[in-house]
């Protein structure tokens, strides 16, 4: 029997997810940096390393000297990065008491300048997004959040949740129906009166977006199950929205163009051993707070550590209806493949390879519906040069088969549709809480278009069949 309703696949979820609750037993609560790392680990399978050196979340005890670290207000010789979390410490008559029961702030600062050698007109770097803007400055995310994680790893029930927000030419990429837009697809809480268009609506360069809202349940089942409700960013793929958990400033294509950004429903997380990892869920849809036909989709997912943590393995999938530009609702399935490796202790391996097809996702040469196809082959290397120092490059042939997901047009009127990228750069970290990101970026494609006799091409605004990008960004940690 197909299952459609949303209400019945959040049954469906909960009914997986709620034997678990009878298993509970007693244990002392670990202090804040004891629940940072166990929470790594738990997640680890499903945050494939984009750089060996690690971004500890709290205070490190580096020698005896910093234990008074742990737990508490963080001192100099720690080298951590909570310097919101210290003033509102110091100056907040409640935030103590928060503190004291696990919730923590805390939040990034990313900005960046792009310079495009062709100087397209419109002043866009498109179809590269989230850094679009040509040679201009873009403050890509002022970033704050608000948490209390839960006991990942503990003997008892224990619960938690998160809310982030995003401001900065970022939040343009992270919107979902319902929240940040309107049913129709123009802004809800954001101006509408910008550069952007998509859709016949137009946007603001900086904006407001909430891509996280969610509370956790923590059940003390197998090696530990987490249920998570709400607003969170998808687990499908290998980069990430948040700019600190990638190693390149522009994203691949198929991140921004194959793959969703956020999702709201129910997502359970079964640890079944160290190295075992299961995702279980249901969904509204891609990037969608409301969905006016109360389709549903599947999360699902496995994972893998090797026992060294040298080789990690991940495959998530997300199928259900979308709405979307040719049918009112179709099917639309992605599944994504992810591979990490640790070739030397200095030098990492990803290989990332993803499938997707939309029902009903484009006219054919007789202007039938069809289905819509896209996949990708992306590879990345990571060098550590020193502890501060990093190279890294990444290799990407994006096909959008059907012209559905980057031009979005009927196939009538395209050819091609190979995209390909090519991307050096490196990340410096001049201090704990700082990273500098540089990189040079070549585009090109034989996707072409024609309108009444004109020939569209991918780059400078619709001029070109390839593109050069020197660009990077700053990321400071507080």
């Amino acid at each position: 029997m197909r299952i459609k309703n949303i209400s019945q696949w959040i049954a469906v979820a909960l009914a997986i997810s709620l034997p678990a609750i009878g298993f509970g037993q007693q244990n002392q609560i670990e202090t804040a940096d004891s629940l940072v790392e166990t929470q790594i680990q738990a997640e680890s399978t499903y945050q494939p390393v984009s750089l060996s050196l690690s971004e500890a979340a709290g205070c490190a005890i580096i020698d005896s000297g910093t234990a008074n670290c742990v737990n508490e207000m963080c001192l100099p010789e720690c080298q951590c990065c909570n310097f919101l979390d210290q003033f509102l410490m110091s100056h907040s008559p409640v935030y103590p008491s928060m503190k004291s029961n696990r919730v923590q702030v805390g939040g990034w600062l990313d900005q960046g300048f792009t310079g495009n050698f062709q100087k397209p007109s419109n002043n866009f770097n498109l179809p590269v997004t989230f850094n679009d803007r040509s040679n201009e400055y873009q403050m890509n995310q002022l970033y704050l959040f608000m948490e209390r994680q839960v006991n990942y790893g503990g003997d008892e029930l224990d619960w938690g949740f998160r809310a982030d927000l995003l401001y900065g030419t970022d939040y343009f990429y992270t919107t979902a129906l319902g929240l940040e837009t309107e049913s129709d697809g123009s802004p809800h809480w954001n101006s509408g009166n910008g550069p952007r268009t998509s859709g016949g609506n137009t946007y603001a360069m900086y904006g407001l977006a909430m891509p996280q809202l969610y509370a956790e349940l923590y059940v003390p089942w197998l090696e530990g199950v987490s249920i998570k409700a709400g607003h969170f960013y998808t687990p499908i793929g290998y980069e990430k929205v948040t700019a600190p958990d990638n190693f390149f400033y522009s994203h691949s294509y198929t991140m921004q163009y194959g793959e969703p950004f956020t999702h709201t429903g129910i997502l359970t997380t079964f640890q079944v051993t160290e190295q075992l990892q299961l995702l279980a869920g249901v969904a509204r849809g891609w990037d969608a707070w409301e969905d006016p036909n109360d389709d549903a989709e599947l999360l699902a997912g496995i994972g893998w550590n090797s026992s060294d943590k040298d080789t990690n393995i991940n495959l998530t999938l997300t199928s259900g209806d979308q709405d979307n530009g040719v049918s009112n609702t179709a099917n639309r399935t992605l599944v994504s493949f992810v591979l990490s490796h640790n070739l030397t202790d200095c030098l990492t391996y990803v290989f990332q390879s993803d499938f997707g097809i939309q029902d009903n996702g484009t006219l054919n040469n007789q202007f039938q519906t069809v289905p819509a196809k896209w996949y990708s082959f992306n590879q990345y290397l990571y060098y550590d040069v020193t502890e501060k120092f990093a190279w890294g490059a990444r290799f990407e042939y994006f096909r959008d088969q059907n012209f559905s997901r980057v031009l979005q047009l009927p196939q009538p009127l395209a050819t091609g549709g190979n995209y390909y990228e090519l991307t050096v750069g490196a990340n410096w970290r001049p201090h704990p809480c700082v990273t500098v990101r540089p990189e040079l970026r070549f585009d090109w494609s034989d996707t072409k278009a024609n309108f009444f006799g004109n020939t569209v091409k991918p780059y400078r605004n619709f001029q070109s069949d390839y593109q050069v990008l020197l660009g990077g960004d700053v990321i400071i940690r507080f």
